[in-house]
């Protein structure tokens, strides 16, 4: 009677969660729609969702008419770059934070929030000017600096909960049998955080990877511009390219879809063992 009584209940959980999945997923079909729509069914009226004729070339087009591998692989290089110094940055602040009494911890910790609080718009022209002065425009050290202070701040608090949840007791012994500070954090520390550094890593290469408006400001040379960049190449004129837009837009979100199914089982550890209050 019981299994009876809660079918309607369960049918009625099961049709309200498709009908989000379906809200939630019906931008990115219009999407994939447009990307293989020709210009004149792109503006045509009434709007159709499915193409009457799937055109696979557009996807060839934006590989010819501009240098989208070029932009793939510069994306690629900032955002693990910025994975890189993010994480050798942020470990041992997030270290310290979590296990070394200093003064004006709580500060330091305070000031991390403040800073998480702002849009990084607000220091786009003196950014601008300080890459100017230090020659740096137009480079991609420029792009992987500016990504890695961007994501820097989460970072640090991400990691700053995983080494809270360590025991102290575990660094207290290895420290006794004779490891020091530094070998105790190589040794014992990282291997236990390793949820941790890896959604850590990919909220980095994410975020670097969907990265426009720094991209925009601080590099012209089609040749080193990121893949957010080559959306902006679709637009002449004041006319847009709707069909090659969506189509870039696709090949630019694939890599990303591609991280979050090769690590999704990590990344939902470490998110769960981050939302342990530290």
């Amino acid at each position: 009677m019981r299994s009876v009584s809660t079918l309607p209940v369960a049918l009625l959980r099961t049709a309200l969660m498709a009908g989000l999945a379906l809200f939630a997923l019906f931008p990115l079909l219009v999407v994939a729609g447009t990307s293989l729509k020709t210009m004149g069914e792109v503006f045509q009226s009434p709007a159709t969702l499915i193409p009457r004729a799937f055109v696979w070339y557009n996807y060839v087009d934006i590989f010819v008419r501009i240098p989208m591998a070029r932009h793939l692989l510069n994306s690629l290089f900032i955002a693990l770059a910025a994975v890189f110094f993010n994480i050798i940055v942020a470990t041992p602040a997030a270290y310290a934070m979590a296990r070394i009494k200093f003064r004006g911890r709580g500060l330091f910790g305070m000031g991390i929030l403040v800073v998480q609080m702002f849009s990084p718009v607000i220091v786009l022209i003196p950014l601008f000017e300080m890459m100017k002065a230090l020659q740096l425009l137009d480079t991609y050290t420029a792009l992987v600096l500016v990504n890695t202070a961007i994501t820097l701040p989460f970072s640090i608090w991400m990691l700053r909960g995983f080494f809270k949840n360590i025991p102290e007791e575990l660094e207290d012994a290895a420290m006794i049998d004779g490891l020091s500070r530094t070998g105790m954090i190589f040794r014992i520390a990282l291997p236990l955080t390793a949820p941790g550094l890896t959604t850590t890593a990919i909220f980095t290469f994410v975020s670097a990877w969907n990265e426009f408006i720094f991209a925009l400001v601080l590099v012209s040379k089609r040749t080193m511009q990121p893949i957010t960049m080559a959306l902006y190449a679709w637009e002449k004129n004041n006319v847009v390219e709707w069909n090659y837009l969506m189509a870039t837009a696709v090949v630019a979100t694939v890599p990303t879809i591609l991280l979050f199914l090769l690590v999704r089982k990590r990344l939902t550890d470490g998110l769960m063992s981050g939302a342990v209050k530290a």
